[in-house]
């Protein structure tokens, strides 16, 4: 809600919602929702469209459209405006459970995709889409059920998804499929040239040696033995993480990839304010030279905690 905005009144009448709002200066109105189902290649979504504007002077205020099938299970983004034009456009990615939220089953990216295609062709004079990235791999860790790498449950320490996918891919799962970038292009320049040296410049590597690389997250070299033949054959930091066996990325590098890679690209990135640009580039279907790797049934976690926000029809 607006600051300054305080709930009047909530009216339910035929399945369709309509909030009031009071203020000082207006009487404002949510106008009742639009609800449109999208089939997009195997999922089926609903999406709902909701307009705020001011009765007074039918002058709107914003427009917020969300897509699901459950109301945890849902992306919203919501249009800001000043007399009657957009000036700011945010997505955010509502906290969800289940294994339909893993990005090996293509559910996460064609849920997007199918927001911002129907953003874009109702406002086509969008831009771009704001948004942070909160995602993070739901990793068990070795004190859980079974020691196995990944179980469909929120861990105390789960990975940023964006450290794992850049040491892994060369870059974030945004960049990969929706061409994201930072807000910052000065920034994100200097983002994508570190992340080059990192990873493929042999003398990178050459002035980390494995004792400092170790210290660089607070270990000795002796906690990390599994680690230090495959460092020490590695040719640069692409070779080394390439040379992990996949089945044990999870467990080998989960633990600290979060701070060496605070460390590593310290200044250059931030998960917060990211854009994608209208219209869309979508990059991650089509033509791959290189495939892109995730743990098998790994589910993406955001860290907004807010419930309820999303409704289906059911809860109209």
């Amino acid at each position: 809600m607006r600051k300054g905005v305080k709930y009047h009144k909530v009216v339910l009448q035929n399945k369709k919602l309509q909030l009031v709002y009071k203020t000082n200066l207006h009487i404002m109105i949510m106008n009742e929702n639009k609800i449109t189902t999208v089939t997009s290649g195997p999922y089926t979504f609903q999406i709902t469209d909701n307009t705020l504007f001011s009765r007074t002077n039918n002058e709107m205020y914003g427009r917020n459209f969300t897509i699901g099938r459950i109301y945890q299970d849902c992306v919203q983004i919501s249009i800001i405006t000043e007399n009657n034009e957009q000036i700011d456009a945010s997505m955010r990615i509502l906290r969800n459970d289940g294994q339909e939220w893993s990005i090996s089953n293509g559910h996460m990216y064609n849920m997007i995709k199918t927001l911002l295609h129907y953003v874009y062709v109702q406002i086509p004079t969008l831009t771009h889409i704001n948004f942070d990235d909160k995602s993070h791999i739901e990793y068990a860790g070795e004190d859980d059920d079974d020691n196995h790498p990944l179980q469909p449950m929120m861990h105390d320490d789960p990975i940023p998804l964006y450290y794992f996918s850049i040491v892994f891919n060369g870059q974030t799962w945004y960049e990969k499929y929706f061409n994201a970038k930072q807000n910052n292009p000065t920034r994100h320049g200097q983002y994508r040239t570190r992340i080059a040296e990192f990873l493929y410049e042999h003398e990178y590597k050459t002035h980390i040696q494995f004792g400092r690389f170790v210290s660089l997250f607070n270990k000795r070299e002796e906690e990390m033995a599994e680690l230090v033949e495959y460092y020490n054959h590695a040719n640069n930091f692409n070779d080394f993480f390439q040379s992990i066996p996949e089945q044990d990325r999870c467990r080998l590098v989960g633990p600290w990839i979060q701070q060496f890679m605070k460390y590593i690209l310290k200044d250059v990135f931030y998960s917060e304010d990211w854009i994608i640009h209208f219209p869309l580039q979508i990059t991650g279907e089509n033509n791959e030279t290189r495939k892109y790797y995730y743990p098998e049934d790994m589910n993406i976690t955001n860290n907004f905690q807010s419930k309820n926000i999303c409704l289906s029809p059911d809860d109209i």
